[in-house]
């Protein structure tokens, strides 16, 4: 027993790696982006695809590996996965051109959704349903760490070791992962016949999500009604309408169980409490970096403590609230954590120009208290909705749900602030060097940020109500946790 409890914990820390280095990624990219824009000769319409293709790459991929993983066996594809992206981490060390460096961070977000889409289900299947929460909220708190670290940490390396030395930090770290997963993770036996995977479901979903991802990311700059944007929302609807139907059409060999959404009420109202969530929420830091950098007149190193209290908030309360959730459930702390959201984003609607900063990073950590509360218990409450042969989708779905959150959290703050302020503020804002920003300017922007923030909290009360409606608390349907011998059983 004692070797069986040493090997899980073995496993969780695998997991907990690989959850880490997607979102350092994706943040540490960002602090580094102007130096490699301006090596790269990079103008900002091409600079954008920088993260871009990482995380459309990401979020088009991860339901299709996750029922890769169920049909095939998730230890192969999580191995796989790091090997991708430690391959994709180096290919952008050494990119020539802008356009090497957009291909290799897509290939890096291939990677990326290798390992998202499996890493909750190998965590699900090596702990006992009294122990998931725990385990999950361990591991969200791993993705939590890897958004604190992303920005001191790519500021650090680029000014010691040149941009380069942020995607060389990954080749050791992932080549240690991949030995680790080959002697310790041992995939489950499955009995059932392997059925075909659904090509054209992955197909048309892929096509529909990368659709609207690229519209949400792009619609602000090139504008809403533009042919090119109006084309995307085009593909997105025709995409996802197929995909519906072929879903229908494929039953029980569909990529997609639709009965998991219309027959299991937990799994459905969680994906969706998902969904709004992460639109409330992570727009936050992208509209206070600037309002900290141009209205505060904050420097960076300043602007990135303020912001890092609302992850440092949520990495300590996510293993917590995994604990309380295996004792209590998930309805219940997942739905407060998403009314303390939405107090907080009240509470950010009431800065001005001359706000303290003792005073918002107080807004922050409430946020970022509601965010510890919400994550794992209601990752856990999904995972332990679907039976074992399903862990890779559910794996896959609410990783999606989480990526199109984000985006729609983008386009959302971004367009209400463009409701508010006009063009020629924003461009200014988005220009222009630090305390170069005239008053008028700065109120007008404020005054955008703080309606955005409004309409973010009253998403954030809709998705507590969706939280609620996940009824009470269900056993696991034919969930076996079982451990092997020589490593525990993924």
């Amino acid at each position: 027993m004692g070797m069986e409890r040493r090997e899980k914990w073995i496993v969780l820390l695998i997991t907990c790696v690989g959850a880490m280095m997607g979102p350092l990624d994706s943040t540490i990219v960002s602090v580094s982006l102007p130096t490699i824009s301006q090596v790269l000769e990079m103008d900002y319409a091409a600079s954008v695809w920088i993260p871009t293709s990482y995380l459309v790459a990401l979020a088009v991929l991860l339901l299709t590996m996750g029922r890769l993983s169920d049909l095939y066996g998730r230890k192969p594809i999580f191995i796989v996965g790091f090997g991708i992206f430690v391959l994709g981490s180096f290919l952008c060390s050494i990119a020539a051109s802008g356009s090497q460096m957009i291909a290799f961070r897509a290939l890096q977000g291939c990677g990326a959704a290798f390992i998202t889409a499996t890493s909750a289900a190998i965590i699900t299947a090596a702990f006992p349903p009294q122990e998931r929460g725990k385990a999950l909220g361990i591991n969200a708190m791993s993705v939590y760490i890897g958004l604190s670290l992303g920005p001191p940490l790519g500021g650090f390396l680029t000014g010691a070791l040149g941009w380069q030395s942020i995607f060389w930090v990954n080749i050791p770290i992932g080549a240690v992962v991949i030995a680790l997963a080959l002697w310790k993770l041992r995939e489950t036996k499955n009995d059932a016949p392997v059925r075909p995977f659904d090509i054209p479901g992955a197909m048309t979903f892929g096509a529909g999500l990368a659709a609207l991802l690229v519209a949400l990311t792009l619609g602000e700059d090139w504008g809403w009604g533009s042919l090119p944007i109006v084309s995307l929302l085009a593909v997105a609807v025709l995409g996802f309408s197929t995909f519906l139907i072929i879903e229908r059409r494929k039953g029980s060999d569909a990529m997609l169980d639709l009965n998991l959404f219309t027959d299991n009420r937990l799994f459905a109202m969680a994906n969706v409490s998902t969904l709004l969530n992460y639109t409330a929420y992570f727009g936050i830091s992208f509209l206070i970096s600037f309002y900290l950098q141009r209205v505060l007149e904050y420097d960076l190193y300043l602007s990135g403590l303020v912001l890092l209290s609302m992850p440092l908030i949520m990495s300590v309360l996510s293993p917590l609230m995994g604990w309380a959730s295996d004792r209590v459930g998930s309805r219940v702390l997942a739905s407060a954590g998403m009314v303390v959201i939405g107090v907080g984003l009240l509470l950010l609607s009431t800065l001005n120009v001359d706000s303290s900063t003792g005073s918002l990073v107080v807004y922050l950590s409430i946020c970022g208290i509601g965010m510890g509360m919400f994550s794992s218990p209601n990752t856990s409450a999904i995972m332990g909705s679907v039976s074992k042969r399903q862990l890779g989708v559910a794996s896959g779905t609410v990783s999606t749900m989480r990526s199109v959150g984000q985006s729609l959290s983008l386009a959302i703050m971004v367009a209400v602030v463009a409701s508010v302020a006009s063009p020629a503020v924003v461009s200014e804002l988005f220009s222009s060097n630090v305390g170069s920003i005239p008053p008028q300017v700065a109120e007008e922007f404020v005054r955008g940020m703080v309606l955005a923030f409004q309409v973010a909290a009253v998403i954030a009360f809709l998705g507590a109500l969706t939280s609620l409606a996940r009824g009470r608390r269900t056993a696991a349907p034919e969930l076996k946790d079982k451990v092997g011998e020589k490593g525990v059983q993924v």
